[in-house]
């Protein structure tokens, strides 16, 4: 039996096997980019941290994470769990999809092992002193806190902290609400790079900072005190205080 081929036929035939090639049809470099399957390093970043930390990892609101030092003292497990669940009562989210956020675990393996691939970290020492930890629980004490940090931070912060010429307060309350005590021990061991701030050796950028001329580096229990000192001046309700109901403008008594 002869099979006889319409047109009708021949046309079909002709669309099913050619409709990978029919005009309009989107390619494969078309096709939307599923969230998840987004592994490169920059875009990561800059989709996800460079509003706080900045651009190239400098100059945001946030800790610079262009610092090899940072780098080097920040371990695997630390990075994962602050960037997965985010920090308590600050301004960093969490970023793990468990938690809420909109990465996976391998994107945000990625990210940290993007960032030491391109800022660094990890790299040997050729220091003579030993960095205090960056994370300790070793206990400040305030008293002593408070002349160390006179001794170490007065010169740019002013000696009670509310700043100088050169920096600003490290007591004013809404800062205090907004910085974690891991994020002032991290910035004072670490210092800042990008506004030039000295480390705990009394370095920027591996040269000694004249602001710290003939002081040693700071140890662990220093740190320790010197945190202890700053965040004594909390308040349990920072911000500017509500006008009370019982004194308003003009001496009239209100009523709730």
């Amino acid at each position: 039996m002869r099979l006889r081929c319409t047109i009708p036929m021949l046309t079909l035939i002709i669309a099913a096997a050619g409709c990978d090639w029919m005009p309009g049809k989107p390619t494969k470099a078309d096709e939307p980019v599923v969230p998840s399957d987004v592994h490169a390093f920059t875009t990561l970043y800059t989709n996800n941290c460079s509003g706080c930390h900045g651009a190239n990892g400098q100059f945001g609101p946030a800790r610079p994470l262009n610092d090899p030092l940072y780098l080097t003292l920040a371990d695997d497990s630390y990075l994962i769990d602050i960037t997965s669940g985010g920090v308590p009562h600050t301004l960093m989210p969490a970023f793990a999809q468990r938690d809420g956020g909109g990465l996976t675990e391998s994107q945000i393996k990625d990210v940290i092992n993007g960032a030491r691939r391109t800022w660094g970290g990890h790299a040997a020492s050729t220091e003579s002193t030993t960095p205090p930890p960056l994370q300790s629980e070793t206990t400040g004490d305030v008293g002593r806190g408070q002349s160390l940090f006179a001794t170490y931070c007065g010169s740019c912060h002013g000696a009670d902290g509310t700043g100088g010429d050169v920096a600003g307060s490290v007591v004013d309350s809404s800062f205090l609400a907004m910085a974690s005590p891991q994020a002032l021990r991290s910035t004072i061991i670490c210092g800042r790079l990008d506004l030039g701030m000295p480390d705990y050796r009394g370095h920027i950028n591996g040269k000694p900072a004249p602001q710290r001329a003939g002081l040693t580096a700071l140890n662990d229990q220093q740190v320790s005190d010197i945190t202890a000192w700053i965040l004594s001046h909390r308040l349990e309700y920072p911000g500017a205080p509500y006008p009370s109901l019982k004194d308003p403008p003009g001496g009239e008594t209100k009523t709730p």
